[in-house]
């Protein structure tokens, strides 16, 4: 009985001691930094708990004789146990977090550190952040390639699954684009960056996932809001609890124990989790999916959405256009020229016709209209009918034959005009992307209405609308019509997705409630999008959406959960069952309960890893 009594409590005074000072040693450096901030938060009451159970079990074991018998208990194990179960709920907050990270790893592991560069026809191992735009690259069989580039000799394979989402190598020839970060797997390759090794699609992609896991929807900023609130409510609740149960005259050591408790139970991990943890895991599983979001706010605004708007060239077809035939009296090398360096399919279907290079000069996108420049102090122009009629220019009549049968087909025709005079004049066609029939009956069974916008002409607009089932459609609008139309929308209440691809789109991204890129989008088109697609198929629009939406669903449930949690566990906590039923909960099972609470927000995030979507 001697021994029970003196060693064992002194025992549990010293195994104590060491979890209150050592293992709660950032909860107190935490709280002290808070407070000189003027801010209270969870730290906080795991400090003053504990605190107040540690040295009260000291002030009784030292001091037995200063207390009545009835009040010499200790609570050394409820000290402990809560600390240790708030540091076990912070530890698998921290595995989600990098579980969720995972694919961060990958990438950044993806970033190779060495390059072999040509200069002056010999090879030169060199830092691979060093390649600049034009550098020529040579890439070998399991190599990794350095660089968004262009191949210029061999062929190969090439494993770019990480970064899209293909799961089969794909065949790389000349002229064809290459990215950063993916696994030369076959032949030994030469290829052109086309833009820096630090503005590789690889770099942004890993600096948006950064920052996108930085940031919070307003649902959560408002968790923090109401976290700040919260913590000294606690600390009054608290004091309230001790001083009604010693003012009814119970004990001291009940009226603490019920105190304490409820600093402990109340402790706001969960609602402080509930967000962040969510943003993690949608991040996570997005770039597995070959999905990038740029802002997690687009969770939110994803509740209910009215209109998917689509663009058509590039986004329903596959932007892979090609000349069906062309009719040009003179110049062709002047039009092929100035359509050189322009980023937009009708432009890259207009190169592969063979000429030779001229020099064109101000060279200018009028966008949703064409290009100008000068050639030899003369003006070029290639353009569509739109931009045609409004400078006036004539047609002749085999011009004129030749537009109204191939607009006839819902091909896109574009004039090519030297000194405003109609030289030339181009048939081109475009696919529909295989899967966007299936994207848009998904849609609209989810209760969406699916519109598109096109600057194409009727004939073009109504071939693809009727191939892909929409019934909703625009044709001959400018990138302005196209902003105008979404804001139009917007202003009479309604949740509006565009999904675009193009410099054209920019704007339409911009004003509407979530933008989505495709795989194709310009960097212009990317910038002002929401979300970007990193995988060649448009089903990655209703992949987003429904991660969007169970993520924003996720993120309600854990504000409930933590919000009922305190609700209940709060006044139990501070003795509102003891004059019923005689049940007083110890600091140690509160500690127990909170981190619960914890855990469960953590296990219900990290559901949106294997979930359906």
């Amino acid at each position: 009985m001697f021994f029970h009594f003196y060693y064992s409590d002194y025992l549990q005074f010293l195994t104590a001691s060491i979890i209150q000072f050592y293992a709660g040693y950032e909860f107190y450096k935490s709280s002290l930094k808070s407070l000189k901030n003027r801010i209270a938060d969870m730290n906080l009451l795991v400090s003053i708990g504990t605190f107040s159970a540690y040295f009260y079990s000291v002030a009784v074991l030292f001091f037995k004789d200063f207390f009545p018998v009835e009040m010499r208990h200790l609570y050394f194990e409820g000290s402990s146990a809560v600390i240790t179960f708030v540091l076990i709920g912070r530890y698998l907050e921290l595995k989600t977090r990098q579980t969720a990270t995972e694919f961060m790893k990958k990438l950044i592991s993806l970033k190779p550190d060495k390059a072999i560069k040509l200069v002056d026809g010999k090879e030169e191992v060199v830092d691979a952040v060093s390649i600049k735009k034009d550098d020529i690259v040579i890439v070998r069989p399991g190599d990794k390639i350095p660089v968004d580039g262009v191949v210029i000799e061999g062929q190969t394979e090439v494993d770019q699954s990480i970064l899209t989402g293909e799961s089969k190598l794909l065949y790389k020839k000349e002229g064809d684009t290459v990215l950063s970060g993916g696994i030369n797997k076959s032949g030994l390759i030469k290829i052109k960056a086309i833009k820096d090794a630090k503005d590789s699609i690889l770099n942004q992609i890993i600096k948006l996932l950064l920052e996108a896991q930085s940031k919070k929807p307003k649902i959560g900023k408002l968790a923090d809001k109401i976290t700040a609130y919260f913590v000294p409510v606690v600390l009054i609740i608290s004091i309230l609890v001790f001083d009604v149960w010693y003012f009814l005259g119970y004990p001291l050591n009940f009226s603490l124990t019920a105190a304490i408790s409820v600093l402990v139970i109340a402790c706001p991990c969960a609602l402080g989790l509930a967000t962040p943890i969510t943003i993690v895991n949608v991040v996570g599983r997005g770039a597995k999916e070959g999905l990038l979001f740029k802002d997690p706010e687009v969770i939110e605004k994803s509740e209910k959405i009215d209109y998917v708007i689509f663009d058509k060239t590039g986004t329903l077809t596959e932007g892979k256009m090609k000349v069906e035939e062309y009719l040009v009296k003179d110049f062709l090398s002047v039009f092929v020229s100035l359509e050189k360096g322009i980023n937009h399919p009708v432009a890259q279907s207009i190169l592969q016709i063979p000429s030779q290079e001229v020099e064109i000069k101000d060279k200018q996108v009028i966008v949703g209209k064409g290009v100008v420049g000068t050639y030899k102090g003369i003006k070029v122009i290639m353009c569509n009918k739109k931009f045609l009629d409004e400078l006036n220019i004539p047609l002749e009549k085999e011009f004129e034959e030749f537009y109204l049968k191939s607009k006839e087909k819902g091909n896109t025709v574009i004039f090519g005009v030297i000194d405003s005079k109609v030289y030339g004049v181009f048939s081109i066609s475009d696919s529909v992307r295989p899967e966007s029939k299936e994207v848009i009956k998904t849609l609209k069974n989810k209760g969406i209405k699916v519109v598109m916008l096109t600057g194409d002409n009727q004939k073009v607009a109504e071939k693809v609308a009727k191939e892909v089932g929409i019934e909703e459609f625009y044709y001959d609008l400018t990138p302005i019509d196209k902003y105008n139309f979404i804001k139009g929308l917007k202003e009479k209440g309604f949740t509006v997705v565009f999904v675009g691809d193009g410099i054209n789109d920019a704007p339409s991204m911009v004003e509407s409630d979530i933008g989505i890129a495709v795989e194709t989008a310009s960097d212009l088109a990317k910038e002002s999008g929401s979300i970007v697609l990193l995988k060649s198929d448009l089903r990655g629009v209703v992949k987003a959406i429904n991660l969007c939406q169970k993520g924003l669903k996720t993120i309600k449930q854990n504000l409930f959960w933590a919000y009922i949690y305190n609700i209940i566990g709060i006044p139990i906590a501070g003795g509102l069952l003891y004059p019923f039923f005689g049940i007083l909960l110890n600091p140690m099972y509160a500690g127990i309960a909170m981190s619960f609470s914890s855990i469960t927000v953590v296990l219900n995030a990290l559901k949106l890893r294997y979930i359906s979507i």
